[in-house]
């Protein structure tokens, strides 16, 4: 098989590399993931780019003859709908999109767009049985009536009738033969990517003999040993764990037909058809992954005029023992690019892109004392950006400290607050002081730093008592901040998932393609959960809280 799979690509001298993300994520930029393997790739002597399926898809659909088509095949189909509601929305789809990616979204008019676009998006769904695409936003549940276990997955894979996919991918197949493309990776991050990712593997396997690997946070090697066709009819091997020396390695193997057994974290099958795993090993000196490569992004197609930036800098948490978690599980060591990295992989981008002006930081959380050193590099450069980061409420940002950031750029800071009851904090493993969490966010929000505070409802050992407070306490700091709250789940491999019963639950199993396990919480039941999530959603609705915009409250 394996010989099979690269007959044609030895007789090159490099590889044609194609790294790519499926929908469905939010399409306002790219997913960070695949410039990072497109960079690996080309510094190491290989022809790479990268391909965003994702937000091809959505401006491919969100058009005129694509609402039309629609209406068609809702006729084929015998399905009503509202005839003046289409009209509308072919009427005013184009203007939509324009002041959407204008991006005032305070304004009346952006809301007013906002709307025309998700309805045109619940419209274009609505041929599709159990396909939900209600919003630009959030994917997680697009599928509603299907588990994410591997035979709803394979199902609908495979049926035209009920995924939308099908007939998008075989265009693009089309304009990927023509580029004589030897190797492709598709990245699977989220649950909203899992059904198009593997439909797009599927006819690629179908209809090219080119070489398919897949990797991310959603394909992992218990699916393969249970599932081993994946191995036969969706790709050709599967990276398991992080992909940049993995992908490189590949490349390799496949250039110079040499053994996989050789290739760091893959799974694949040999000629004997045996399912073959090889040891992943940890990313040593992160210093060594190259810069990202935007080659093949087009910025003028994303749904923001001038789309963020994402870049990630470390792998893991420096903290990493929150019970709640999955990370301290996923790696055992943090590690951190050095800031003269950080600024190098930036000035490269500037230079590429002459408008680049906003840049996320997608690192679980970078301590203080770090950030001290990267703002002083960012002021000494003159990089003239603006950044956003995810942060954890040490004592160490200090009003000083968030001036000098404020100087360097930092806009915008997600906070893991989880909770206003410092019992709860304790037990969740937080290592932040309460006492810490006003002073900060105050600081910030005077100094001119967005602050968001992400909120757990329903943690299993929150009593009435704890609830109260974490309310209480919002009431404090509503002021400086913008409230993200989410109800409690339980991660795989998380500390909870591992001693359910010293947390009160029981823990109930998993769908296969999922981040969390289902449970029972042994202290309240179900209704009561519902009762206190609804009760806290109406606090913060009726007390004049600034909102996640993201969160469906």
């Amino acid at each position: 098989m394996f010989s099979k799979a690269i007959s044609r690509i030895i007789k090159k001298k490099s590889l044609n590399c194609l790294i790519i993300t499926p929908p469905l994520m939010e399409p306002n930029t790219f997913y960070t993931a695949s410039p990072i393997l497109t960079g690996q790739l080309l510094a190491n002597g290989f022809y790479a780019k990268n391909l965003d399926l994702n937000i091809k898809f959505f401006r491919k659909i969100l058009t005129k003859e694509y609402i039309n088509k629609t209406k068609k095949i809702l006729s084929s189909k015998k399905i009503t709908y509202d005839k003046k509601e289409v009209n509308y929305l072919t009427e005013n789809i184009d203007k939509s999109i324009k002041i959407y990616r204008e991006g005032a979204s305070n304004g009346i008019t952006f809301q007013k767009s906002e709307e025309v676009i998700n309805t045109a998006l619940r419209f274009i769904a609505k041929p599709y049985k159990c396909f939900k695409l209600s919003q630009l936003k959030n994917f997680e549940e697009c599928y509603a009536g299907y588990n994410y276990n591997w035979e709803s997955i394979k199902k609908i894979s495979l049926n035209k009738e009920a995924n939308i996919f099908i007939d998008f991918f075989e265009q693009i197949i089309k304009e990927i033969k023509k580029q004589h493309i030897d190797f492709i990776g598709i990245t699977i991050p989220f649950p909203g990517n899992i059904i198009p990712a593997l439909t797009l593997s599927r006819l690629l396997k179908k209809r090219t003999k080119i070489y398919v690997t897949l990797g991310g946070n959603f394909i992992k090697k218990e699916h393969i040993y249970n599932h081993p066709e994946i191995l036969d009819i969706y790709c050709d091997s599967v990276l398991i764990g992080d992909g940049e020396i993995s992908i490189v390695e590949l490349a390799n193997a496949l250039k110079n037909n040499t053994n996989l057994n050789d290739v760091n974290g893959i799974i694949y099958k040999n000629n004997k058809k045996e399912i073959i795993q090889t040891e992943s090993k940890p990313i040593k000196n992160i210093n060594t992954i190259a810069n990202v490569s935007l080659d093949g992004l087009n910025f003028e197609e994303y749904m923001a005029n001038n789309p963020t930036i994402q870049l990630i800098n470390s792998k893991g948490c420096y903290w990493g023992k929150c019970t709640f978690c999955s990370l301290a599980a996923k790696y055992s060591k943090y590690c951190i690019k050095t800031p003269h990295k950080i600024i190098s992989n930036i000035k490269e981008l500037k230079e590429k892109i002459n408008t680049l002006k906003y840049i996320s930081f997608q690192d679980d959380a970078i301590h203080p004392n770090y950030l001290d050193k990267l703002a002083d590099e960012i002021i000494k450069e003159n990089l003239n950006i603006q950044y956003s980061i995810f942060g954890r409420f040490e004592k160490e940002f200090t009003r000083d400290l968030l001036q000098k950031l404020y100087k360097s750029g930092l806009r915008s800071i997600y906070w893991g607050l989880e909770s206003g009851s410092q019992k709860i904090l304790n037990d969740m493993n937080k290592g932040i002081n309460l006492e810490n969490v006003a002073r900060i966010l105050k600081d910030a929000n005077e100094i001119g730093i967005e602050n968001m505070v992400g909120i757990i409802v329903n943690f299993p050992t929150e009593t009435t008592k704890e609830y109260n407070e974490t309310l209480e306490f919002l009431s404090k700091i509503k002021q400086y901040a913008t409230i993200s709250p989410g109800r409690f789940a339980i991660m795989k491999n998380s500390i909870i998932a591992k001693n359910a019963d010293k947390y009160g639950v029981k823990a109930l199993g998993a769908e296969e393609f999922s981040y969390c396990i289902m449970y029972k919480n042994n202290n309240i039941s179900e209704e009561e959960e519902q009762q206190k999530w609804e009760y806290f959603c109406e606090c913060i609705r009726k007390s004049d809280f600034h909102i996640d915009s993201n969160k469906n409250i």
